[in-house]
C-alpha cells in the first residue's frame, strides 16, 4: 500500500508526479492572479487612479508568475531554467518585434475582412483623456496576460508535458488546459463557447510553433500581448473581455462568425510559420553546403 501510494505521488527519480506538479502549479498560479487583483482593488479603493491600480496588478502578476515558475522549475521539477525557453530580453528583442508585427497584421486582417463584409461599422470612438487611459490600461492588462500565460502555458506546462511525450500530444494537452482556463473565465459552454475553444486550440498551435521555431517564448509574448491589446483597441471580442474599446462599433454578424473568421486567419498564420521554417531550413542547408 505504501509503495503504491508513493508511486502515485512520486516518480522513479523521487520528483513529485507530473499530475500533482501541474495541478499544484496551476492552483498557485490562480492564487497569484487573485492576490494581484486584490492588490489592484485595494489601491483603487483608497482613491488611486485605476491605471495605477492596473500597473500594480501587472507588476505583481508578472513577478509572481516568474517567481512561482522559477521555484517550481528549480525545487519541484529539479530541472534547469533553460527549459522554460525564456532567455534574457536583450537576446529576444528581434523575436518580440516579429511577434508584434504578426499580431498587428493578423488583427488588422480580421478587422479589415469584417469591415469589407459589412459585419462591422465604426460609429464613434473614445477621445481625449478617456482614450489615453483606455490605451494605457488595456496595454497593461494585455502585457500581464501575454507574459504570464506564455510563461505558464507555453513555458512551464508545455515543457513538463513534453518530457517523454510526442510534441503533438504536449501541444494538444497544453491547448486544452489553456482553453479551459479561458472558458472558466466567463465564456459559456454553448456553441459560441465551442467555437471559442477551437479558436484557442488553433492559437495555441500557432504559439507553440513560435517557441519551437525560435527556441524562445519572446516571439509568443510579443504576439500574445499585442494581439490582445489590438483586439481591445479595435473592439474585437475574440480573446479578451473588456468593457470599453477605442473604436465604437455596430455589428450585423454574430461573435461566432468572428470566431470562425479569426480561426481562418490563425490557420493562415500557422501556414506562414511553416513556410518560414521550411525556407529557413533550406537557407541553413545552403549555408552549410558552402
Amino acid at each position: 500500500m505504501q509503495i503504491a501510494a508513493r508511486r502515485a505521488f512520486l516518480t522513479q527519480d523521487h520528483r513529485l508526479a507530473l499530475v500533482w506538479r501541474l495541478l499544484s502549479y496551476l492552483f498557485l498560479l490562480i492564487v497569484v492572479n487573485l492576490v494581484a487583483n486584490v492588490a489592484r482593488v485595494v489601491f483603487e479603493g483608497v482613491g488611486v487612479p485605476s491605471v495605477i491600480g492596473r500597473l500594480v496588478f501587472t507588476l505583481l502578476y508578472i513577478s509572481g508568475t516568474l517567481g512561482l515558475t522559477y521555484a517550481y522549475r528549480r525545487f519541484i521539477d529539479r530541472r534547469s531554467w533553460q527549459g522554460i525557453a525564456l532567455p534574457p530580453l536583450y537576446k529576444g528583442l528581434r523575436d518580440v518585434t516579429v511577434g508584434v508585427v504578426l499580431a498587428i497584421l493578423m488583427v488588422a486582417l480580421v478587422f479589415g475582412l469584417e469591415s469589407a463584409a459589412g459585419w462591422i461599422q465604426i460609429v464613434g470612438s473614445e477621445g481625449g483623456t478617456s482614450a489615453l487611459l483606455l490605451v494605457v490600461d488595456s496595454l497593461l492588462l494585455s502585457l500581464a496576460f501575454g507574459v504570464c500565460e506564455e510563461i505558464s502555458m507555453r513555458g512551464y506546462l508545455f515543457q513538463n508535458l513534453g518530457e517523454g511525450r510526442p510534441i503533438w500530444m504536449a501541444t494538444v494537452m497544453t491547448g486544452v488546459i489553456f482553453g479551459g482556463f479561458h472558458l472558466l473565465g466567463g465564456v459559456g459552454f454553448d456553441v459560441q463557447g465551442l467555437l471559442f475553444l477551437l479558436f484557442i486550440l488553433l492559437l495555441n498551435v500557432f504559439l507553440v510553433l513560435t517557441r519551437l521555431l525560435t527556441r524562445s517564448l519572446w516571439l509568443a509574448i510579443g504576439f500574445h500581448t499585442v494581439f490582445d491589446w489590438m483586439a481591445i483597441i479595435v473592439g474585437l471580442g475574440v480573446v479578451v473581455q473588456y468593457d470599453r474599446h477605442l473604436l465604437h462599433l455596430t455589428r450585423t454578424a454574430s461573435v461566432s462568425a468572428e470566431y470562425l473568421l479569426s480561426m481562418v486567419v490563425v490557420i493562415l498564420g500557422i501556414l506562414l510559420l511553416l513556410i518560414w521554417a521550411r525556407l529557413r531550413h533550406r537557407s541553413q542547408l545552403a549555408y552549410h553546403a558552402c
